[in-house]
């Protein structure tokens, strides 16, 4: 599991990612135009590893367990910082997403807990979500908290998560390790938040994939799920791979450049919003289709 880790701690390591797109698998590619960038200002020194956005906020994760609700100008709103040691074991978060009015950390173990938004509640509620929280307990509660158990990716560590209402289901995608070079897409029924799918995307046939090259080529560090389609945001490559849940094929491919480590993906009136890491400081990049 050397791969993830290093990734998750910002080392170096033998993997190193290739971001010219043009290097990538896939020769019909839809190149984006990247609107702006700007520091994210947060009050964190960590690494934000995930973005999620609805209904005009956006949901920030650090790989210390935090998340921050801010307005559509990433100006703070709310904030808190969830522990790890419970029954089931937290370990560094890589990914936010909201659900049914609740907001949610995944850490790299597909464990994960959602929290609900009560401002001022009671010093007797905040006492007992104390037991949950390091900060952000005189405004969270817990909502639930699980971990996802899958049979192809059991041993496989995620970097990316989150809701579709169109499907009604959670999705992960699985990141290689030095034991295993493939990885693969899971999905998980809102309602019990059981295996739905696992599977292995393809390439549509239209997408003029270069001899020799397969899926297994790109890195996913983000998901957006946008109605009925899934973006998988690969830092390898600098590509958005564009996915027909019903087809399990990638039907589309977006790239970019000038993101140096692509962290975190979101969607907002039809641009891509993308987190980055860059010399100790957090990013967003805005790209337009």
């Amino acid at each position: 599991m050397r791969k993830i880790l290093s990734l998750i701690f910002g080392f170096a390591f033998a993997f190193c990612f290739e971001l010219d797109f043009n290097k990538g698998a896939v020769n019909n590619v839809s190149v984006l135009s990247e609107i702006s960038k700007s520091e994210l200002m947060l009050d964190t020194t960590w690494a934000v590893t995930g973005v999620d956005y609805e209904d005009g906020e956006f949901l920030f994760s650090t790989r210390s367990l935090e998340l921050f609700k801010t307005d559509s100008e990433f100006k703070q709103k709310a904030y808190l910082k969830s522990t790890k040691d419970w029954i089931i074991q937290m370990e560094d978060g890589v990914s936010s997403c909201f659900y049914n009015g609740s907001v949610g950390i995944m850490s790299y173990n597909k464990t994960y807990t959602f929290f609900k938004h009560v401002p001022g509640q009671s010093d007797n509620d905040a006492n007992l979500a104390w037991r949950y929280l390091y900060d952000g307990y005189k405004d969270f509660s817990l909502d639930f908290k699980d971990r996802y158990y899958t049979v192809r990716a059991k041993q496989q560590y995620i970097l990316g998560w989150d809701h579709s209402k169109f499907h009604g289901e959670f999705f992960i995608a699985t990141v290689p390790d030095n034991i295993k070079q493939s990885w693969s897409i899971a999905s998980f029924s809102d309602s019990d938040n059981m295996l739905s799918s696992e599977f292995v995307p393809s390439f549509d046939e239209a997408l003029d994939i270069k001899a020799g090259r397969d899926i297994n080529d790109y890195y996913i560090t983000g998901i957006d799920a946008s109605d009925e389609f899934v973006y998988l945001l690969s830092k390898q490559y600098s590509s958005i791979l564009k996915l027909d849940v019903k087809s399990r094929k990638i039907v589309e491919v977006f790239v970019f450049s000038g993101v140096a480590d692509a962290t975190g993906i979101a969607i907002k009136d039809g641009n891509f919003y993308i987190t980055s890491r860059e010399n100790g400081k957090n990013f967003i990049h805005i790209f337009a289709r």
